[in-house]
């Protein structure tokens, strides 16, 4: 396997080793030029993901948009790790298994708070003494 981490498409391997063959920055795997940005909506513990993302669809008789979703199998390089919710942005590659054939390459947000951290973030605070003192 190749140690040294190289970049992919411009972008950096990220910090964090692994030993993944099916990884494009540490691994065997060469990717294409087709890139596809989107949400992790699931993972698995075989380091698998799935991705979806919506595009506006015009129907002519109705002259509306309706909204149409697209999901990918893709593979989760455990050097990357993403998580649900969050926003990658995946490239295709040679066929890794039957159903997946792009790779993560990308993480590009953060996964977003849980709702208890959220409210004990000390904005929240300052709002209750503010209140308090009035």
């Amino acid at each position: 396997m190749n140690q040294t981490p190289r970049a992919v498409l411009g972008i950096a391997a990220p910090q964090e080793a692994c030993t993944d063959k099916k990884c494009p920055f540490h691994g065997e795997i060469l990717v294409k030029r087709e890139l596809y940005p989107g949400k992790v909506i699931k993972r698995d513990s075989n380091r698998s993901a799935t991705i979806e993302w919506s595009r506006n669809y015009y129907v002519p008789k109705y002259e509306r948009y309706e909204l149409r979703r697209s999901r990918l199998r893709v593979h989760n390089p455990t050097c990357l790790n993403a998580q649900i919710g969050q926003d990658v942005l995946v490239a295709k590659t040679r066929p890794l298994s039957k159903m997946k054939h792009h790779v993560i390459i990308q993480v590009r947000s953060k996964a977003e708070q849980p709702l208890a951290e959220a409210e004990s973030a000390p904005d929240a605070k300052k709002k209750k003494t503010k209140r308090a003192a009035a």
